[in-house]
């Protein structure tokens, strides 16, 4: 059986917080501003110089000139003894819980760093592993070459094909000088080069689902390639397979994951709220019957962010209303197990992806997609209220 933690639901239930542990360093100090609201300094390099598969984290929450406070201690009070910034990276010493309660949130947990401790829903927990490039992309069956693959370093630059403005807004955004991706985005790998300066090899990447038909130049060695076996269904066949969704208060919003009355895999996630116009639920509650499933999907609302939000690379997205509501991974907040997202169900890289290979049906590798129509297809998710 496979379990997000080594505890049941009701033990976790009686639980306030999880305090988890890992080792990082921090990388260069891209984060750094001119002035509030201004433009990042021009970067040292273009990849920044990252320890080898030690924890890290990520400041994921805002946008670029977003501040946030380092603390002496583990609590909301303490004196600041620092800032970081969109997209610093830090060494991950251990997660620890508050040292004294904020009445004002429901997480309680504070990532320890070198330089002092900050909110952990503001960092992803992000890695750096080198991978080797191919020569080659392997060939699919019309004949064309590709493969899917996942970002492995906290973020890097990329290389624009075409006029910056002609691009969807995550590239031309004016807040960003240097267009980057970031640990675990998915994306489509159609071609290889070597970059013309440094001679290193990059891959051409691309998103199928949800965007423009942009094109970006990416350093093979921090894209993973994701081959058909490693997104091979797990225990495909079992009957009676679902998922039921699980919101308490504003607090531990849980998913878990059933083959018929056993329990397989349990986990917090995000979801959301109520609309406060309309005092409905805006992760849908009842019964559903999925629709679509694919490997990555680029989410987009307004062209902006929030309110509005244009986030690319988004993997493993199992679509369980056609309204837009997703069960998917997520890298813009580390804030799981509360009410925080626009309605879909987020959740961490690696719950997401055995989430996705678990649920019915099996998607073709190339397209990457499937939508389908009828009953009796797919996984069927229940999304509740309990008191």
């Amino acid at each position: 059986m496979m379990r997000k933690d080594q505890i049941s639901r009701r033990e976790f239930l009686k639980l306030s917080a999880l305090a988890l542990g890992g080792l990082a360093i921090r990388g260069s100090g891209l984060g750094k501003i001119l002035s509030e609201g201004s433009q990042l300094l021009q970067p040292e390099s273009t990849l920044p110089d990252f320890p080898v598969n030690q924890q890290l984290g990520r400041i994921c929450v805002g946008e670029p000139g977003t501040r946030i406070p380092i603390r002496s201690e583990p609590y909301i009070d303490a004196p600041t003894v620092g800032s970081a910034w969109f997209d610093d990276v830090f060494v991950w010493k251990q997660e620890v819980i508050a040292k004294h309660l904020d009445r004002l949130r429901i997480n309680q947990r504070w990532v320890e760093t070198p330089e002092g401790y900050i909110y952990a829903d503001d960092m992803q927990r992000v890695r750096h592993i080198p991978q080797e490039p191919l020569a080659e992309l392997p060939e699919m069956p019309d004949g064309s070459r590709g493969m899917w693959v996942e970002i492995t370093t906290p973020y890097i630059d990329i290389d624009l094909t075409k006029p910056k403005e002609t691009y969807q807004f995550w590239v031309k955004d004016p807040h960003v000088i240097y267009p980057r991706v970031r640990y675990s985005q998915v994306y489509w790998a159609s071609d290889i080069r070597r970059n013309p300066t440094t001679g290193r090899p990059q891959y051409l990447l691309m998103q199928k689902v949800g965007a423009y038909p942009d094109t970006y130049w990416v350093d093979a060695h921090v894209c993973k390639p994701i081959m058909p076996e490693d997104i091979a269904p797990i225990n495909p066949g079992v009957g009676d397979k679902h998922i039921l969704i699980q919101m308490r208060g504003v607090g531990n919003q849980t998913l878990t994951c059933f083959e018929g009355n056993q329990e397989v895999f349990f986990t917090t996630v995000t979801t959301g709220g109520r609309n406060f116009e309309t005092g409905e639920w805006i992760t849908p509650l009842g019964k559903h019957t999925p629709w679509r499933k694919n490997i990555a999907m680029h989410y987009s609302q307004d062209g902006r962010f929030m309110p509005g939000f244009d986030l690319p690379g988004v993997g493993w997205n199992f679509g369980i209303e056609p309204n837009g509501v997703y069960i998917h991974s997520t890298y813009w907040h580390n804030a799981f197990g509360i009410m925080k997202s626009n309605g879909c169900i987020n959740c961490r890289l690696e719950d997401a992806k055995w989430i996705w290979r678990w649920v019915e049906p099996e998607v073709p590798y190339q397209e990457g997609d499937l939508i389908w129509t009828g009953f009796g297809k797919s996984t069927p998710v229940t999304v509740e209220v309990v008191s």
